[in-house]
């Protein structure tokens, strides 16, 4: 399970290079082959929690993110100008960190489900941008950031055994 840190981690720095990206700091493609690594390995690890683990709730939770980033990824690369599915997917993601937000709260980590929660705004403003035009790029770029050094933190500490909520073993 400590390799649920370096995950974290990993989408930590992604969500910070994202962040960089929206505001026009760091070229498309770099930042689309850098999703699609961060995506690849965030679905290899679902899988993995999944199939071998047998933790489906936690494989779901991941997958959510690396389906996110395969994603982003692809359009990345290819220069996809209409995003609307992507978009509309970030709602359904959204609605669903609701109540994994409920239920890391009564698992006992009061710290990740304000992340869950912080995740779900990101991700809506995802929807509002990429689905219904909105211009919410200050927010969103102000969430991703957020996220981004939350997850990166996140991630660190539970690679390190600092995170208070669960046991690292392995």
């Amino acid at each position: 399970m400590a390799y649920i840190g370096i995950v974290m981690l990993m989408i930590g720095m992604l969500l910070l290079i994202n962040a960089a990206w929206l505001q026009g700091k760091a070229e498309t493609k770099d930042v689309g082959v850098f999703n699609l690594i961060v995506g690849a390995i965030t679905v290899a690890y679902s899988a993995y929690l999944g199939i071998v683990a047998g933790n489906a709730h936690l494989s779901a939770a991941f997958f959510l993110f690396g389906m996110t980033y395969v994603w982003v990824g692809i359009n990345a690369i290819r220069g996809a100008a209409d995003q609307k599915a992507l978009g509309f997917y970030c709602l359904l993601v959204a609605v669903l960190t609701v109540p994994f937000a409920l239920k890391t709260f009564q698992g006992g980590d009061p710290v990740f489900t304000v992340e869950w929660l912080a995740f779900g705004i990101t991700w809506f403003l995802l929807y509002k941008l990429l689905y219904t035009g909105s211009n919410v790029v200050k927010p969103l770029v102000f969430m991703v950031y957020l996220v981004g050094f939350s997850a990166a933190f996140t991630g660190w500490s539970m690679l390190y055994g600092y995170w208070p909520y669960i046991k690292m073993t392995a």
